[in-house]
């Protein structure tokens, strides 16, 4: 009797333990579907609704590249945000830009976005829009240490005129920049027929 007392012991102990592990992730699941009073809005909710057309028209068409401007834009004209300034005894209340954006800072984002242009149209095989876009490109970043666009403009060339002249340029190309973040894309669309 005693080693029967033992075991259904035991199974009332482990039945407690799943009734509690049970309870605690009801609870855990009920409480994650409460609204949390403590959690700031985000930055959507607290956008008022007159706020809301001027934030649809300032979006750009997906294939356009981020504007180059040639004057200093701080950030306190960007997005219409203050400038956090670099002490603590500065205001960090609401939104703000945690460094100014510099003319550096927006020829980076042009030449990012016309990059992302670039890989779409590679992705499209549209060989025609490659060639606009790294003549653009050429045009607004002309020096080009890492030599994106030679090799955006051979896979253009692969695209529109495959063969052995093509080939000869990718497989150049291919041997002479190892670091470069083309090169896959070299090896893929011009030498393997991808």
């Amino acid at each position: 009797m005693d080693r029967d007392d033992s075991m259904s012991s035991a199974r009332r102990r482990w039945s407690v333990a799943a009734l509690l592990l049970l309870g605690a992730a009801l609870y855990l699941v009920h409480r994650s579907r409460e609204p949390d009073a403590r959690r700031l809005p985000s930055s959507r909710q607290e956008t008022s609704r007159e706020e809301a057309p001027r934030e649809a028209t300032s979006r750009r068409a997906s294939s356009e590249p981020p504007a180059s401007t040639g004057s200093t834009v701080l950030a306190a004209a960007i997005d219409d945000l203050p400038v956090i300034g670099p002490s603590p005894g500065d205001r960090h209340d609401g939104p703000a830009h945690p460094h100014p954006i510099t003319q550096r800072h927006v020829e980076i984002q042009h030449e990012n976005g016309l990059i992302g242009l670039l890989n779409d149209a590679m992705s499209a095989r549209n060989g025609a829009r490659m060639r606009e876009l790294v003549h653009e490109y050429r045009r607004t970043h002309p020096g080009d240490p890492n030599h994106l666009q030679d090799g955006y403009e051979i896979i253009a060339d692969c695209l529109d005129a495959p063969g052995e002249a093509s080939r000869a340029a990718a497989e150049g190309y291919y041997a002479e920049h190892r670091a470069s973040t083309v090169r896959r894309f070299v090896r893929r669309i011009c030498l393997e027929g991808g």
